[in-house]
């Protein structure tokens, strides 16, 4: 069944393909006349040629506007809340090591044998790979058990930083983009992200833990005083 198109419908299609479009709506910093005229012909295109007044394209990209603006706000809320009920951790001497999958195969019961005192662990699998994030004390451990042979990387002097979230972070789009862009415009790179139910624990190198956790708990204490009204 041939299903008819509306110009609004058109427009929130080709609105959604440009990231940059939807953001410069989101805070109403377009003029609308001049990006009506410039999307002219790919609304006509998904109309199936009809011609389309300049005027109606303008007014669907003004109430498309209002409806991107009244999403990122709802949303924004529920990124804040979550953010403001985080509550961080911080571990150091951590090791982050990559093994060859037929190398921790059939292992992993020693490997958890060797290591219970320890007072970290991560392990995570990827397609071909295992990576063990765990305390930098056990590597000898874990290399004499894998075999330095399966080893693909390693990176010492690592910190862990834990987010422990309210279990609203596992529907709530966008918290861990915010988290990861505060730390990327403070300079701050993260070796791995890892994720264990409302947990999100971000691998740095440790010269870097002390400044990222400040600028993480700088930014939840921001969030909450802004939630509550204080300032």
């Amino acid at each position: 069944m041939f299903m008819v198109v509306s110009i609004a419908e058109a427009v929130r299609r080709i609105v959604s393909n440009s990231p940059c479009v939807m953001d410069c709506l989101r805070m109403d910093i377009v003029n609308y006349t001049a990006l009506a005229l410039r999307i002219q012909s790919d609304v006509s295109r998904i109309l199936g040629g009809r011609k389309v007044k300049l005027e109606a394209i303008k007014m669907a990209l003004i109430r498309c506007s209002e409806e991107l603006r009244k999403e990122r706000e709802e949303l924004d809320r529920s990124i804040l809340s979550v953010i403001a009920n985080t509550v961080l951790e911080l571990k150091n001497d951590v090791a982050l090591i990559t093994v060859k999958q037929e190398g921790l195969v059939g292992k992993l019961d020693e490997l958890m044998r060797r290591i219970t005192s320890l007072r970290f662990l991560q392990l995570t699998q990827g397609a071909e790979t295992f990576t063990i994030a765990i305390d930098q004390r056990a590597c000898d451990d874990v290399f004499s058990l894998i075999g330095k042979s399966n080893v693909i990387t390693v990176f010492h002097n690592q910190s862990a930083i834990i987010l422990m979230s309210p279990k609203e972070i596992i529907t709530t789009p966008g918290v861990i983009s915010y988290i990861t862009s505060t730390l990327l415009r403070n300079g701050v790179n993260i070796t791995q992200i890892i994720s264990c139910y409302v947990d999100t624990i971000l691998i740095v190198n440790r010269v870097d833990a002390i400044r990222a956790y400040e600028v993480l708990e700088r930014k939840i204490i921001e969030v909450r005083n802004s939630i509550s009204g204080k300032h």
